[in-house]
């Protein structure tokens, strides 16, 4: 099967129709549906007296398809765990891309994110949302009595449509000096080649200087269990042994990486005692849990043919002292 129609494959049954049936569905049935799925653990941490954010709007997205989906999927716990500590981290990357002068962000396959209205954003930034027409319908009929902070237009498209796609960067990439890209809970949908093409298109574009995403280095391993069958219409395809020099090869070093480690401890939500990954953790030696709970995160990366014009302080470690990026290896 073509990758385009791959990604189209069943889109009739997503998200925006999905959620205004009267018996909720949990069944994933396309890949737009996966945002019903994290968004749901979104809505929720506003609930909670300890909140690392608060994501209200989540909740009139969702719905209760969103809600069924959760539950529906095994490990909901540690998907819960890993979002928050995701969007966290990626909220704070923004905040350091911002500071480094960039006037337009676009995110790739935003699902149901909101941070145009939830963050606190400088009102001259351009924000731009990109994903399935269904989802764009979703969010414009759901928010339409919402004001985001900042200037936010939102496409409709198939991110594996790339003469579309290449046509969107060149339209916002000609009025824009200093573009940051987001790709949160997108690439582990796509293919290495496909991965592989978007990251050498984005690098030829003079105006993005900046890509942030979450990412997994822990290779090929296995699924939780039940997840292949829940996931049969969106699999996990992206799995690289070194996510880092992997991004290096097409023009693209890392220039702040958070693992969840570090954002957990800085937000104190440990890792969940859930059976029976959780308690089998804890049972590790220190040294062992932290580097495990390190293969992921969320991580800031600099265009290297962009670096010398707009340079951004170097680190592959939250917590060590940046160094302006140079050509060598970090």
């Amino acid at each position: 099967m073509r990758p385009i129609r791959r990604w189209r494959q069943a889109a009739s049954s997503s998200a925006a129709q999905s959620t205004r049936s009267r018996v909720a569905d949990s069944a994933i049935r396309h890949v737009s549906d996966t945002a019903l799925w994290v968004a749901t653990f979104r809505a929720q941490e506003g609930q909670r007296a300890d909140a690392a954010f608060d994501d209200r709007l989540a909740s009139i997205l969702v719905g209760e398809r969103g809600r069924a989906i959760a539950r529906a999927i095994p490990r909901s716990v540690m998907v819960e765990w890993g979002t928050i500590i995701r969007t966290s981290a990626i909220d704070r990357l923004i905040n350091e891309a911002l500071s480094a002068g960039v006037d337009t962000v676009l995110n790739l396959g935003a699902g149901l994110d909101t941070r145009p209205y939830r963050m606190k954003l400088p009102a001259s930034l351009r924000w731009v949302e990109l994903d399935f027409p269904n989802i764009v319908e979703l969010k414009n009929a759901s928010l339409v009595e919402h004001q985001p902070v900042c200037a936010l237009d939102r496409v409709g498209m198939d991110l594996l449509d790339r003469p579309s796609r290449n046509k969107l960067l060149a339209r916002y990439g000609a009025t824009s000096k200093n573009t940051l890209v987001i790709t949160e809970g997108v690439l582990s949908y796509f293919s290495i080649p496909e991965v592989a093409t978007l990251a050498t298109e984005l690098q030829a574009a003079p105006s993005i200087r900046f890509w942030i995403q979450d990412f997994d280095n822990a290779g090929q391993r296995r699924l939780p269990r039940g997840w292949a069958a829940k996931l049969k219409e969106a699999p996990i395809l992206f799995k690289v042994n070194n996510w880092f020099e992997f991004f290096e090869k097409y023009g693209w070093r890392s220039s702040h990486v958070i693992t969840s480690l570090e954002e957990s401890q800085r937000i104190n939500r440990p890792y969940p005692l859930d059976f029976p990954f959780g308690l089998m953790l804890r049972a590790l030696p220190k040294a062992m849990r932290e580097k495990i709970q390190s293969l992921s995160g969320a991580v800031l990366m600099q265009s290297i043919a962009g670096s010398s014009s707009k340079p951004l302080n170097s680190s592959q470690n939250g917590n060590a002292t940046l160094q302006p990026l140079t050509n060598s290896r970090t």
